[in-house]
This record gives structure tokens, sequence and C-alpha cells, in this order.
């Protein structure tokens, strides 16, 4: 799916379409966040010293992330990402934080590779990788706004403490909402069916099932 060449206009309505269909696959509370701000956006962007792509300032301004679970508040949110809840901006930058310093540090680099090859630095961590998701063990599904030269800017990565081999599930945000959705729609992947459970069934590794091009759903 190429998006290079749509107005942001016409990528808010795809994907605010695109979240609405994944959102009506889901039983159970996503615990969704009020959107943020233009300003919110703008300060993010301005820490990060990057811009962030359409299909994402789309979604923030949509929804700040999903509610995370605290010991102060020990509620699981349905996570969008297939399980994985999306973070607010300042998690995001938490996170995003977390890594500050790493990039430079290259004999960390000599086990990452990048499926496909040549789309994702093989790096261990490069600053231009934005963490959408946390799994509480340092790993993430991010997109990747400094791609390898196959890649695409905006693309949808794993990266992360334990992520040598980093996987592109598909080439932007909106690509990677419809992709969800259609497994969903196939059976490939099942979410939770009781509101009280966050666990998300998937028939294989989500590697395999996603496209990185995002041909698969266009």
């Amino acid at each position: 799916m190429d998006t290079t060449a749509t107005q942001p206009d016409d990528v808010t309505a795809r994907l605010h379409e695109a979240f609405r269909r994944l959102t009506d696959s889901i039983v159970g509370d996503l615990m969704l966040r009020p959107p943020a701000t233009g300003g919110d956006l703008a300060d993010v962007e301005a820490h990060l010293g990057q811009r962030l792509p359409d299909d994402v300032r789309a979604l923030y301004l949509l929804h700040d992330g999903q509610h995370q679970y605290t010991a102060a508040d020990p509620r699981f949110a349905v996570g969008v990402f297939t399980g994985l809840p999306l973070l607010p901006l300042h998690d995001v930058l938490v996170s995003w934080d977390q890594w500050d310093g790493f990039e430079a540090q290259e004999d960390m680099d000599e086990s990452a590779s990048s499926t496909p090859e040549g789309f994702v630095q093989p790096k261990y961590s490069t600053r231009g990788w934005i963490p959408l998701t946390h799994d509480g063990s340092g790993n993430h599904v991010g997109v990747d706004l400094a791609p390898d030269p196959d890649g695409t800017v905006g693309q949808v990565i794993t990266f992360g403490a334990d992520d040598d081999e980093h996987q592109v599930l598909a080439p932007s945000l909106l690509s990677y909402l419809e992709q969800v959705t259609a497994l969903i729609a196939s059976g490939a992947v099942t979410p939770p069916d009781a509101e009280d459970d966050p666990d998300w069934t998937l028939s294989a590794p989500q590697s395999t099932l996603f496209d990185p091009t995002g041909n698969a759903t266009t």
C-alpha cells in the first residue's frame, strides 16, 4: 500500500475508518484515552527532533493511546496491536528516551538483522525507531523513521532488548491496522472473547501473518 501520494486529510479519513473497522471487530474494553491535541503532537515531535507520519498523527488525534496497566490502576486494556496497547504520547517519549545513547554503541549491532533483509537498519537501536507499544520486557512494535534502503519511512517494525531480527509487519500504521482487521476476519488472529481477558490468539508468529508490503490488503 503506497500512502506517499495521498494528502493528510485523506490519510486521516482512511486511518479513522480503519481504526473504526478494527475496533468493531474486538470484544472487550479498549480503554481508549481522549484525543491528543495538535500542541501535544508538536511537543512530542520537538522532543524527538523528527515529524511523525501522518497516519500516526491521525491516530493520536483520535485517541492518545490506551490505558496502561499500573499498580495504582491494575486494569488491562484489550490492546489493538494484537494484544499490546497503544502507548500514550507521554509513554512514547519515556520509552524512546530509554534507548538514547544505544545507537552509538556499534558493538551491540553485531547480531542485528532485518526481515525482509535491507528493510530495517541492522542495528540494536536507532533514534529513528519510535515505540508505539511496550511489552513490559523492553520490546516494542513501532514506526521506523530511518529505514534501510529497501524500507519505507513509517513502516511498522519490531525492535527491542530481545529483538535481534527486526521484523517489518507493514509499510505504514494504516496498513497495519487494516491487516489486523483482515486477519481477524480470516480467523488467523482472534481477539479475546471476554472483557476480562486481554490475550489474543495468533495462528502463527506475527512475522509470518503480516505482509510487510501491505499488498495483501489492497
